[in-house]
């Protein structure tokens, strides 16, 4: 049954630094007035700024909830780990957080395979997930937990939104050139998909290793594919180096489009310059999305950090906001009576109204496509060009995820 709760921030309370807890066991409930939140991201690699922005979100939602209160009436710590984005490492570390540091609930997991091996421990520990950067298709399909909300759209979500104007896009042939683990492999399987249905033709498909930094042979091929388009799947420095270098074998020069899935981001304009501009690349969060709990957010983060937020930060900050909604709707911190209290819950957010769906704990929200352009007062920003919402972008839960 699907219920209306308004969450502000006013609501939310709780700004805390990070710090590890004294060593506990999870009673659910913390230590008294406490909900303990363990952040994991990865500290080192081609992820480590999404970790930190991940945390960054966190830490302002927190401050702001704290600062008025706590959520229902108790305050939010975060306890921070961190990985090498192995899941072995993840797991134990989200262990660790649950039986010595009394962490009730997890979050700032980046990879959808650390996501995916804590989600298979997750009821044997009692504790809640909330993945705010894993896309997989399969963490809502068979990897799903009835203890993991899926915060950020899945794979299947944003390719939804880019075929809703692919057919439009320039270029017929296409290369897809991604990262070799289940993002990758999963949004090339449903991009094809796509392209199937809007009349264009695969070229050439790809994949290379996380934290490669010398595409030279897989540009030389998809030069040699005939490809005028490219969709990638690259993500943080490993994306910087495939722009950069495709750069300089002038692969631009051939090609009508390029459509990025998380590839070019905000922290990255900068860096990457005016080699970027045209490019699409779905855009999860809109920055400059006319919403008041956006605009509270948007302020609060740049004051705090120095610089506006993107996708990672805000999904991290939107899984702050469900976590406490839920909370409130249970009138509880114990994780079982949260995740109950979230399944089918609607409530305002900084992206908007959004549900969370029984079926699979998916967070349904709107999506977007956004195209790097100049900005007014300099430097690069997304112009989002088509908004998809929630309905259009998102799948039946699969049949596949069984709670």
């Amino acid at each position: 049954m699907k219920r209306q709760l308004t969450v502000t921030l006013a609501a939310l309370a709780l700004g805390a630094t990070a710090a590890c807890g004294s060593a506990s066991t999870n009673s659910g409930g913390g230590d008294g007035g406490t909900i303990k939140v363990a952040l994991i991201p990865p500290t080192s690699g081609a992820l480590a700024q999404f970790g930190t922005d991940a945390v960054n979100g966190w830490k302002t939602a927190v401050r702001l909830v704290n600062d008025n209160g706590g959520v229902d009436g108790k305050k939010v710590e975060l306890i921070v780990k961190g990985t090498d984005g192995d899941p072995a490492t993840t797991l134990r570390e989200a262990k660790a957080a649950v039986t010595q540091d009394g962490a009730q609930f997890i979050s700032a997991i980046v990879t959808s395979p650390e996501n995916a091996a804590l989600n298979a421990q997750l009821e044997g520990l009692g504790a809640l997930s909330l993945n705010a950067v894993g896309q997989d298709d399969a963490l809502v399909g068979e990897q799903c937990s009835p203890n993991a909300i899926h915060v950020v759209q899945s794979n299947g979500m944003n390719i939804a939104a880019l075929a809703d104007s692919l057919s439009q896009m320039p270029g017929d042939k296409w290369a897809i050139q991604a990262v070799d683990y289940a993002t990758g492999h999963g949004a090339a399987e449903n991009f094809k998909k796509a392209a199937e249905q809007a009349g264009k033709e695969i070229v050439l498909e790809q994949y290379a290793p996380l934290n490669t930094t010398d595409f030279g042979s897989y540009i030389t091929k998809i030069k040699s594919s005939g490809a005028d388009a490219v969709f990638a799947v690259e993500f943080g420095a490993d994306g910087i180096a495939f722009v950069q270098q495709a750069d300089q074998f002038n692969l631009d020069k051939q090609l009508d489009t390029v459509v990025g899935l998380n590839m070019v981001s905000e922290p990255l304009f900068e860096t990457l310059g005016d080699s970027i501009l045209g490019y699409y690349n779905n855009v999860g969060y809109d920055v400059e999305a006319d919403n008041a709990l956006n605009q509270e957010f948007v302020d609060a983060y740049t004051e705090e950090h120095g610089v506006a937020p993107y996708y990672v930060p805000a999904d991290n900050y939107l899984s702050a906001e469900t976590l406490f909604a839920g909370i409130e709707e249970a009138g509880s911190a114990d994780p079982k009576d949260v995740a109950k209290a979230l399944g089918g819950l609607e409530f305002d957010s900084i992206v908007g109204t959004v549900t969370v769906r029984p079926e699979d704990n998916q967070v349904l929200r709107d999506d977007y496509l956004g195209k790097v352009v100049e900005g007014q007062g300099g430097g690069l920003k997304f112009e989002i060009v088509a908004t998809s919402a929630a309905d259009v972008t998102s799948p039946e839960a699969s049949a596949d995820c069984k709670f």
